[in-house]
Order: structure tokens, then C-alpha cells, then sequence
């Protein structure tokens, strides 16, 4: 331990960590309300929200994961990003004005409003159990690198990464995790930048790497395939580029229409045109990083091809492994701090707005008028510790998951799993948004018939050659899983209107 600590690189990590919880020290007394810890008083600048839902965009899912999928395979998963910009534009156009004259603090008042408490509880149950995978995804990541660096396993760093973010959260409230999302955006760029330029030096400088690089990873067949093999752009059974946008074009309208990540970022913006400009920020500035991320996992795959790798280590692996055995201590630590931005970032985020959600939608409505035994702001509190916990604890069940899944990446689960969490919700939302006619059983039946489309992409894969139900496989890449369960939602929905507008059924009488 003492040599541990004798490291340069080690006390660089301490040091902004420090930093992370003086920050959350400084603003606490901006809160100590509810409405100071969980919208910011609704007065934070525009700028400063924008590069906290950068921030939040931009996790170790992002930093470690998008190198680890380049390498692995391609370039097809950077078509998500492209996607941002279109679903920022809507999200400006409607739906700030809708939420921020709409709702008070939580992005599901919208359902309540529009088909009954029913929807709103269902929704909040759907985005807990999405940000407690994303806690997860994203702790795992980031313990490769940590892990190595301070010779831990990858359980015991995942467990102090989550308890060190759960007290600097639960200090500071949003303006915490705004504030210091600031300053972990700066420090993530700058050590994804550096460690770009270090890679293409090592590469042979940027002439040969931009001669290589098409050559290596944007062949036209890898490219609507999943780097094995050309397939075709219109199959749906693989992560073609046609796949991946659909995909991306679906879950960044769900962030911006139902994340209450970014709906609270609206909600604390000091006006209309404040949150509009922060979603503008977040989205565009994500493309230009997202490109440094996947370079650095094509220049990786070339100054360390998978011939070369130890036996055993995955392809989400190799990007730490080169942070911490091939950059100089204190580079190392910097870039291990932009590291832990990335997910501490978002982490503080989801902690955040959970906590959010368990008060305003889940509590206040059972105590039905009647005053709470104890302040709220410590309900908040005790929220976000409890759910800092569960995350930390989902951490270590997908890891057993990605210990026995071989071919796939952290990117490839996170992906899947986010997408059917968050489909029926994403399907909930566009219901109360496109057809607020729609009468509550309405909706309701469709949730219903798509979790059994959800269950069936999701567990009905590879059957055994032979049996009877196999010709039942679910046919669709995993990325679809979520978004079939979407369309299914709003196929029933418009199904219902027909009868609506025909007068076989009443329409709803909460549309106002």
C-alpha cells in the first residue's frame, strides 16, 4: 500500500477527487430545498448545463466502450451519434415548451396527466431500472482501468468508484453534478485528445493513419455489417448501418423526450432559450469527441492487432491496458481522471434524477396530502444513497454477464438492455404527446402487448437446430428489441384512435 501511494500517477486521481468534493461542499447550501437539489432554483446557465448533458452523454460507455467497439469491429455504432442533432432540434422545438409549462419537477407528470397515475409509475419503475443498468455499465468500465492502475480486482474498485460519487451527489444536490460535470468535460477532452495524438505517434504520424484507416476499418462491406462480414444495408438482423440508426434516432428522442436526466437540465435552465441552447450544446459537441473515441480504437487496432494481445484480454480492455502500461505516470493519471469523469458524470446524473423520481412521483402521491414525517430534502438524501447502492450492486451482476459473453462488448450490452427498458416507456410518451385523445385503457393496452414482444426479442435467441420453436427466433438485432416495442405501442394506439374518431370509443378526457 505504501508503494501504492508513493505513485505520481495515483496522487494526481486522489487529488480530483478531492476536488470533485470540494466542489459539492460549495454549492451545497444552493441545496438544501428540493427545488434547489433537485432543479437548481431554476436559474443555472444555459452554458454550464450544456456541458453537463455533454457530460452526461459522454460516460465511460463512451470514453472506454466506443475505442473498445471500433477495435472489435467498426465504425457503424458512431451513425448513433449522428443522430443527436435531428432529435436536438425536436427536443427544442417541443418539448422544452411542453415540460417546461407542463410539469414541475419529473418528466412522468406528463403521463399522470394524460392517462392516470398508472402511466406515470409505470414509467418511473421503467427509467429506474435503465439508470441502474447505466450506473452499472458504466462503474464496470471504468474498474478495467482503475482496477489495473491500483492492482485491485474489478468488484472491489467498482464499490469505492460508486461509494465515492454517492457521497459528493448526495452533498450537493444538482448543482453539484452540474458543476462539477463542468469541470469533468474539460478534463475528459483534454486526456482523450492526448492520448489520441499519442496513439497516431506511435501509428507512424497522422499521414499513414489516415492512408491506413479506411483501409483497416471503413472497407464497404465491414461497414454495414459487423466487421466479419458484408450483409445487406437493409437487414434488420445486424448491426448495419440502417440498424443502428433507427436505433440512435429512437433512444436519443427517448433521452430528450423521457430521460428525466435532461428534462431536469430543462426544468433548471434559467428560460426557454437557456435549456434550449444546453441541448444544442450537449448535442452538438458530442460528435467531434464521439470521432477522437472511435480513432483512438482504430489507431489501437493498429499498433496492437488482436494477434498481439495477451491470451484472455477483451477488446474493452486493451485501451486501459495501454493507458496504464504505455503512457508516462502523471499522463497516465490525468487520463485515468478524465476517466473517472467520464463515468462519475453521468453516475451523479442518474443518482440525481432517481431521487428525483422516488419523491416527487413515487412518494408525495401515497401520502395524499398529508405532511411527510421528515423534511424531504432528506428523503432526497437517503434516495440517492440507497439507489448509489443498488447501482453498484447491478454492477457486479452484469459483470458476471460479461465474463461469460465471449464475442460481445460493454457497448453491446449496454446498448441492448438500455433499448428494452426504455422502449415502453419512449412508446408511453409518444402516445401522450401524439394522441392525447387516446383514452387511458388505450394506452394501457398497449404496454401490455408489448411486453410480450419485448420478452420474446430479448430471450427467444439462438435456439437449438431442430426443435420445434425454432423457427419462432426472434430475427431482429438486439438493438431493436427496445424500439419493436415502441412501434408496437403506437400501432395499438393508433388502432384505438380509429375507433375514437369513428365514435366506437369515447376519447380521453384528460387531453387538456
Amino acid at each position: 500500500m505504501t508503494d501504492l501511494f508513493a505513485r505520481v500517477e495515483i496522487w494526481i486521481i486522489v487529488l480530483y477527487m478531492l476536488s470533485m468534493l470540494v466542489i459539492a461542499f460549495f454549492v451545497s447550501s444552493k441545496s438544501r430545498s428540493v427545488e434547489g437539489y433537485t432543479v437548481g432554483n431554476r436559474d443555472m446557465p444555459g452554458w454550464a448545463l450544456g456541458l453537463s448533458v455533454l457530460g452526461t452523454f459522454t460516460s465511460s460507455i463512451s470514453f472506454l466502450a466506443y475505442p473498445g467497439k471500433s477495435y472489435a469491429t467498426n465504425w457503424n455504432a458512431f451513425v448513433f451519434g449522428l443522430a443527436l442533432p435531428p432529435a436536438a432540434y425536436i427536443a427544442v422545438r417541443w418539448f422544452v415548451p411542453l415540460y417546461r409549462r407542463g410539469v414541475g419537477f419529473s418528466a412522468y407528470e406528463l403521463l399522470e396527466h394524460r392517462f392516470g397515475y398508472w402511466a406515470r409509475a409505470y414509467a418511473d419503475l421503467s427509467y429506474i431500472v435503465l439508470q441502474l443498468i447505466r450506473i452499472a455499465t458504466v462503474l464496470l468500465l471504468v474498474a478495467f482501468a482503475m482496477s489495473e492502475m491500483v492492482q485491485w480486482e474489478v468488484i472491489p474498485t467498482v464499490v469505492a468508484l460508486g461509494l465515492l460519487v454517492i457521497v459528493y451527489d448526495t452533498l450537493g444536490g444538482i448543482q453539484a453534478v452540474v458543476w462539477t460535470d463542468v469541470m469533468q468535460v474539460i478534463v475528459l477532452i483534454g486526456g482523450a485528445v492526448w492520448c489520441l495524438v499519442t496513439l497516431i505517434a506511435g501509428a507512424g504520424g497522422l499521414e499513414t493513419v489516415l492512408r491506413e484507416v479506411p483501409r483497416v476499418k471503413l472497407e464497404w462491406g465491414p461497414w454495414l455489417g459487423d466487421g466479419q462480414q458484408a450483409v445487406s444495408f437493409w437487414s434488420l438482423s445486424a448491426p448495419t448501418v440502417l440498424v443502428i440508426l433507427i436505433y440512435g434516432l429512437t433512444e436519443n428522442l427517448r433521452n430528450y423526450g423521457t430521460d428525466q436526466n435532461y428534462v431536469q437540465r430543462i426544468l433548471a435552465a434559467k428560460d426557454d432559450r437557456e435549456a434550449g441552447r444546453s441541448l444544442w450544446i450537449g448535442a452538438i459537441s458530442y460528435l467531434p469527441l464521439s470521432i477522437i473515441f472511435f480513432s483512438i480504437g482504430t489507431v489501437l487496432y493498429m499498433n496492437y492487432p488482436p494477434e498481439s494481445l495477451p491470451e484472455g484480454m477483451r477488446s474493452d480492455q486493451v485501451f486501459p491496458s495501454f493507458i496504464t502500461q504505455e503512457l508516462p505516470a502523471p499522463v497516465a493519471g490525468l487520463v485515468l481522471a478524465g476517466i473517472l469523469a467520464a463515468a462519475m458524470s453521468t453516475v451523479d446524473s442518474s443518482l440525481n434524477s432517481m431521487s428525483t423520481v422516488v419523491l416527487i412521483d413515487l412518494l408525495r402521491p401515497l401520502r395524499r396530502g398529508r405532511k411527510p414525517l421528515w423534511p424531504e430534502i432528506i428523503t432526497l438524501r437517503l434516495s440517492t444513497i440507497t439507489l448509489g447502492l443498488l447501482g453498484t450492486g447491478t454492477a457486479v451482476a452484469i459483470y458476471a454477464v460479461f465474463r461469460s459473453e465471449k464475442s460481445r462488448t460493454m457497448l453491446d450490452l449496454w446498448w441492448e438492455y438500455a433499448g428494452v427498458a426504455g422502449g415502453g416507456m419512449f412508446g408511453l410518451f409518444l402516445l401522450a404527446w401524439l394522441m392525447p385523445r387516446l383514452p387511458s385503457w388505450g394506452a394501457a393496452l398497449g404496454v401490455v402487448l408489448s411486453l410480450p414482444v419485448l420478452a420474446w426479442g430479448t430471450f427467444a435467441r439462438d435456439p437449438v437446430a431442430g426443435v420445434w420453436w425454432e423457427q419462432l427466433a426472434c430475427p431482429l438485432d438486439r438493438k431493436l428489441v427496445g424500439v419493436s416495442g415502441t412501434v408496437v405501442l403506437l400501432v395499438v394506439g393508433a388502432a384505438v384512435m380509429l375507433g375514437v374518431r369513428s365514435g366506437v370509443f369515447r376519447p380521453n378526457g384528460r387531453e387538456s
